[in-house]
């Protein structure tokens, strides 16, 4: 149930945002990107084992690797982690520790170049998820790359603290570990990767 995953999720997040307080500089990037990934992966072989358990004729499979093109001469696109379901991607997620304009606005085109040039290894129903610390985008970012790099109903974005990267508490700026995270966004974040598999595996 997703209970237990939020729950051991919830666990293995409270550790590190622990271990993460008090750094600075060099040695709080050293340590962010990799224990978020470290995190989302964990979490994701969670709601794996546990669809894998209850529908156990289903071939479900995590993945790092680049995805081929459908087409002779074009390149491989890849985002950090993926699931197949029987075959087809169903969900691909990008981990970035701060996500800014810059960043949100490669990875949307990413994700247009994969929808595009891999279709064929897709499932109809595939959905991405971006994860990070912070995401410091405006909503009028948003509104433009649903424009020109198209769909949005395809992605959600989820931001574990839920605030900007320079925010300050007294006047002192803390990182992104000293204010903690949201609990419901995990929940969130559960929930929804868990719905994208579960309603791709009953069809």
């Amino acid at each position: 149930m997703t209970l237990q995953i939020i729950k051991e999720s919830t666990d293995l997040l409270t550790k590190q945002f622990i271990g993460g307080s008090g750094l600075r500089g060099v040695p709080l990037k050293n340590y962010s990107g990799p224990q978020l990934e470290k995190w989302s992966e964990n979490t994701l072989k969670l709601i794996i084992k546990d669809l894998q358990n209850k529908y156990p004729n289903v071939n479900i499979e995590w993945g790092k690797g680049y995805l081929k093109s459908d087409h002779e001469g074009l390149g491989d696109e890849r985002l950090d982690q993926h699931i197949k379901i029987d075959g087809k991607y169903v969900y691909l997620q990008e981990d970035r520790a701060w996500v800014d304009k810059p960043f949100y606005t490669l990875k949307r085109a990413v994700i247009r170049n994969i929808m595009i040039s891999c279709s064929r290894q897709l499932h109809e129903n595939v959905k991405f998820g971006l994860i990070g610390y912070c995401i410091d985008i405006k909503q009028d970012l948003i509104n433009t790359c649903n424009v020109t790099q198209g769909y949005s109903d395809k992605l959600s974005r989820f931001s574990l603290t839920g605030r900007r990267r320079g925010k300050k508490v007294n006047g002192k700026a803390v990182n992104w570990y000293e204010t903690g995270y949201v609990r419901e966004t995990v929940v969130q974040y559960v929930n929804y990767v868990y719905k994208c598999l579960e309603d791709v595996i009953v069809g």
